[in-house]
């Protein structure tokens, strides 16, 4: 099936007929009347509304910008704090450390003085007895070289 042009072409239209008479004067104070009380009922209302509420959103907005900022700067001091405390950290270890050194070679030195204390009194000691072993070895020596020379020479008397 196809659609006929011609014949709709042909067809009489049946359209809306509209009279312009008074009444047209009191549908437009109807419409204004209806426009006046839905302006001050709805759309003002309406309007204030978006306004504040824009006007929030914008100053919350702002706030959070703020806040932000504020983060920001708070977050800048922590690290900046963070940052002194290691360093004052490192300088505490770091004195410790020297401090624990120059204990170690106190230390160090108290027992090196008393080593060589103890050194020098064993040495002493020894060398008392290389000398008193000396002296026994020189009277053996004599002794024997006094008997030996009484064995090869006898005595005449």
């Amino acid at each position: 099936m196809y659609l006929d042009l011609t014949a709709l072409a042909a067809a009489p239209v049946i359209g809306v007929s509209i009279d312009v008479d008074g009444t047209i004067v009191v549908q437009a104070l109807i419409f204004l009347a209806t426009l006046f009380v839905l302006q001050h009922l709805m759309f003002r209302p309406y309007l204030k509304t978006r306004e504040a509420r824009k006007e929030n959103v914008q100053g919350s907005s702002e706030e959070a910008g703020e806040l932000e900022a504020r983060a920001v700067i708070l977050e800048e001091k922590y690290e900046d704090q963070i940052r002194q405390a290691r360093r004052d950290a490192k300088e505490v270890r770091d004195s410790l450390r020297k401090q624990g050194l120059a204990e170690q070679q106190d230390i160090h030195q108290e027992v090196r003085q008393e080593l060589e204390g103890k050194l020098a009194e064993e040495r002493a000691t020894i060398s008392g007895h290389v000398e008193a072993a000396r002296a026994q070895i020189e009277e053996r020596a004599e002794g024997l070289a006094d008997a030996m020379v009484g064995k090869l020479i006898p005595d005449e008397g």
